[in-house]
């Protein structure tokens, strides 16, 4: 017999087999109640009734695999959304030689459009733990398979979702968010072994790319502590976090790297926008983080905004659909002005997005001395030397978002002044701050007290109760209203209430008392001394004149205010040669 009729004959034989075999394995599937074994089995190791709308079908090379559409899983009792997970499609691959070694090797699972819905309802139960259903009858009578397939061997090669949808709601808080165009991608080689997971999500119109390692899958399915790597990569953020996560209540708690270009589109993005703020642009952050309750706990953080940068514990989360900061702050030297002139600060330098990673140390600044100094067109709140500003006062930002902090600064400019070191508690309620002023050192002395503003309605409300004590007179009142005529030490209290929308407004509304006293000092301008000796020395024009000068032991006054107009019955000044006491009127509208 020709060998080449022979090879013909039983390759057609085998191949005859095959598909013989194939036959017989169709058919025998076919009578099999597919559907009905995979829902049966989901169910019992899920607890939760899986239902299969669409068409079942089965393939045997080569690969075995099993495609289902229309799958959904359902959600808790009481659960908000009718499905825990809805998917178009599923697609399983299983590898057939490791069955026989009762090892079940994933070549492939495919989710096509899943709907995942996350939930935690008011007691705080998450929906998303899935246990195994416990059978109200007996098991009957028989023993168990000499050869079961060993669970913990199972291996997960290639794990694909593909335009998926996670959607998450907190009925304790009444709110929550949802992500899009989920395409995600894993492998699991055991339920003990890290699992690494990459793709990408879109979130509010902006795509974020996710790389996340897990530890032990297995601890996380069972709602136990494991350990998690997460970083996240956008136009808006770029962070990295190295810690651990409770399933059970989707906690985590580690160390951030995070920053971004623009906390204000940042805040807007997630949901919290940052109404009518000025700069709070590039940013960054980093310390140990932790999440849970719908809160943000950074301890022992830095963290640095447009040029500001500072340290401290404290916690972000939302009050009233608004940021809600509180905590402890410690501030490095920066300059307030451009936030409370309603224009924007000046960016961040070149290659220093990043200045919260490294603290600064003894004596190191944000700002040199130089740099913060410059202040020429900052206004001041008065200036003796010009007339009042009819220009509207922007508080809006006062209604960015609220807090509750106990605040340590170092050098602020604030218009033309500048606090050495400060310690405060603030409270920012909607519009409504009010400060206690614990400590402050300027110029030399120190000062404590309260002051509020009240931009809750269109026409501002300010309160001012401060007392200073061993100023620099002359720089202090130089930098303050633009008078540098007086020198010496001086003690200064205030209490002042004004209103208004514009400087004018609020200076012809000022209202309250002042009380001023200097000592060993000089009166720059005029030589009293001169002037009272004979009519004809004043007449002299070098007694009254830039260059000329009154020394002094004393000087002292206290004012009643009312509609911007001081007026004192008490001033009093002490030289060596003279005692004045007098009167004095201060009309600052005119």
């Amino acid at each position: 017999m020709n060998w080449k009729r022979v090879a013909l004959l039983v390759a057609g034989s085998l191949v005859t087999v095959v598909l013989l075999g194939g036959a017989l394995l169709t058919f025998l599937v076919l009578r099999l109640d597919v559907r009905g074994e995979i829902e049966r089995n989901v169910e019992a190791a899920t607890g939760r009734d899986l239902t299969i709308n669409g068409s079942v079908g089965v393939s045997y090379f080569p690969v075995l695999g099993l495609r289902a559409q229309d799958v959904t899983l359902a959600n808790v009792e009481g659960g908000r959304a009718p499905a825990f997970i809805a998917a178009d499609e599923i697609d399983i691959g299983v590898e057939l030689r490791p069955l026989l070694d009762r090892q079940v090797n994933v070549r492939r699972l495919v989710f096509q459009r899943p709907r995942v819905a996350l939930e935690v309802d008011a007691n705080g139960q998450p929906n998303w733990l899935l246990r195994p259903r416990v059978s109200t009858t007996p098991p009957p009578n028989t023993p168990p398979p000499e050869n079961p397939v060993d669970v913990t061997r199972t291996s997960l090669r290639s794990v694909r979702i593909n335009d998926g949808e996670v959607s998450f709601f907190d009925a304790r808080r009444g709110g929550g968010w949802v992500v899009g165009a989920v395409d995600i991608t894993t492998a699991l080689t055991s339920l003990d072994a890290p699992m690494e997971a990459q793709g990408t999500v879109r979130y509010n119109d902006r795509e974020l790319e996710i790389n996340a390692s897990i530890a032990r899958p297995g601890d996380a399915i069972r709602g136990e502590l494991t350990q998690l790597i997460l970083n996240i990569q956008s136009e808006l953020l770029t962070a990295e976090f190295r810690g651990q996560t409770v399933a059970t209540s989707g906690e985590l708690a580690g160390t951030v790297r995070a920053s971004g270009p623009s906390l204000r589109q940042l805040a807007s993005w997630t949901g919290t926008p940052l109404q009518n703020a000025v700069g709070l642009e590039q940013f960054a952050v980093t310390g140990r983080l932790t999440v849970g309750g719908g809160a943000y706990t950074f301890s022992n953080a830095g963290f640095s905004v447009d040029q500001v940068r500072g340290r401290g514990d404290f916690v972000l989360s939302e009050l009233r659909e608004k940021p809600y900061l509180s905590g402890r702050l410690e501030l490095f030297d920066f300059d307030l002005n451009p936030y409370i002139s309603g224009q924007a600060p000046p960016p961040v330098p070149e290659g220093q997005a990043e200045v919260a990673a490294a603290m600064p140390d003894a004596g190191q600044t944000s700002q040199s001395t130089a740099e913060i100094a410059t202040v020429e067109a900052a206004p001041r709140a008065v200036d003796v030397l010009e007339a009042p500003s009819e220009t509207p006062i922007d508080f809006s930002g006062l209604k960015a978002f609220n807090a509750d902090l106990e605040l340590v600064t170092h050098a602020v400019l604030i218009q033309h002044m500048r606090i050495e070191s400060s310690r405060l508690n603030l409270v920012l309620n909607d519009g409504h701050m009010a400060s206690t002023v614990h400590n402050v050192s300027l110029y030399g002395g120190s000062g404590r007290g309260r002051f509020e503003i009240d931009a809750r309605e269109p026409s501002t409300r300010m309160t001012q109760d401060l007392a200073f004590t061993n100023l620099d007179a002359r720089r202090f009142l130089t930098d303050a209203i633009n008078f540098g005529g007086i020198e010496g030490r001086a003690e200064l209290s205030l209490n002042v209430r004004v209103q208004g929308r514009t400087q004018s407004e609020m200076i012809n509304s000022a209202d309250g008392y002042a009380h001023i006293e200097v000592v060993s000092g000089v009166l720059h301008g005029v030589d009293l001394g001169g002037v009272a000796t004979t009519i004809r020395n004043a007449l002299r024009g070098e007694l009254i004149a830039p260059e000329a000068q009154t020394p002094f032991q004393g000087l002292s006054a206290t004012f009643a205010i009312a509609d911007g107009v001081l007026a004192s019955d008490s001033l009093s000044m002490n030289t060596t040669d003279l005692r004045i006491p007098g009167i004095a009127v201060i009309d600052l509208p005119n």
